[in-house]
């Protein structure tokens, strides 16, 4: 008994829209799923109805009925016909010698005119009236009630195209986003690109130097060569010319003058009898240096061929 004054209750204030929103979706979703559960929200539906045409909610289910279920035109509609109704059962209840429904305790209109139909008092002149009253009752609840089910699956739909909306409008954001990204990171990588690469237009200044070989000189320091490198220069040359050109390979060791060497290279081969040293000009301080060119002997030793000396300027 508890729980059907309970279950009672909820299907009241979802129809005074009293209910938290999660409550009612559910009751919504048993009313829409379950035959019985429709019919048992519909004859409460009357019974609020009846109740209120008759004055017999109290004031704060009225207060709701007024405020929530009659903001529906369809729901105005079907009030004001079960008032109609029952003022019209009123006036014929005292000619058909039945109680008047006005202080009845039956539980809904179309009940009451149920019993005044079939009662066995019931004058048979009045037989087809009451049966064609019912009958209008009937077909104008139907009516309502239809229109009712109409908008609520109207509104229904009305969400789930929302709902639908809503999902596009969002897949289309992040469509938006993911092609920003993607400008984004191409932009982020071409200024990568910019800062890691050397401009293509920049060429390094290149100092060339031909070295005179000193070591047929008997005094090396008036023979000693002077090469003026400015702080423009990026590279230096130096270039020594071979008296006779053969295929062996040829190495390079540059130090200072009492000091570590500052530059190697292997492997050098001459071209139209010069061997090319490319030195990078920082590794070139203003100080004396000595370059020492040697080459591989077929026995796997390694003959000096030349020993320029030559002082470095800065300016």
């Amino acid at each position: 008994m508890q729980q059907t004054t309970e279950q009672g209750e909820r299907i009241t204030r979802y129809l005074l829209d009293d209910l938290p929103e999660s409550e009612q979706a559910a009751v919504e979703l048993e009313y829409f799923a379950d035959q019985e559960k429709f019919e048992e929200v519909w004859a409460a539906e009357n019974e609020l109805i009846d109740r209120y045409v008759r004055g017999r909610l109290p004031r704060g289910e009225r207060e709701l009925f007024e405020r929530n279920y009659l903001q529906s035109p369809k729901h105005r509609e079907r009030v004001a016909l079960a008032r109609k109704l029952l003022e019209a059962a009123d006036r014929q209840a005292p000619e058909s010698g039945v109680a008047p429904l006005a202080g009845a305790r039956a539980p809904s209109l179309l009940s009451r005119l149920m019993e005044a139909l079939i009662n066995p008092r019931m004058p048979r002149v009045l037989l087809p009236a009451a049966a064609f009253l019912l009958l209008i009752s009937v077909c104008s609840w139907l009516a309502i009630e239809r229109g009712r089910l109409n908008e609520e699956l109207g509104k229904t739909k009305s969400q789930l195209s929302d709902q639908q909306r809503r999902e596009q409008e969002i897949a289309g954001k992040l469509a938006v986003e993911r092609e920003e990204s993607g400008k984004l990171k191409s932009e982020i990588d071409r200024l990568l690109e910019t800062v890691v690469s050397p401009p293509s237009q920049a060429r390094p200044s290149i100092l060339s130097f031909l070295l005179v070989s000193t070591l047929t000189s008997r005094d090396r320091g008036q023979n000693q060569q002077q090469i003026t490198i400015s702080r423009q220069i990026d590279l230096v040359r130096l270039q020594m010319k071979l008296e006779k050109e053969d295929s062996r390979k040829y190495q390079v060791s540059i130090r200072s003058v009492g000091g570590p060497p500052v530059w190697n290279q292997r492997s050098l081969k001459p071209r139209s009898g010069i061997i090319t040293v490319n030195i990078p000009a920082d590794k070139l301080p203003m100080d004396d240096y000595i370059l020492t060119l040697s080459a591989a002997t077929p026995s796997g030793g390694t003959e000096i061929i030349d020993r320029p000396a030559f002082r470095v300027i800065r300016k």
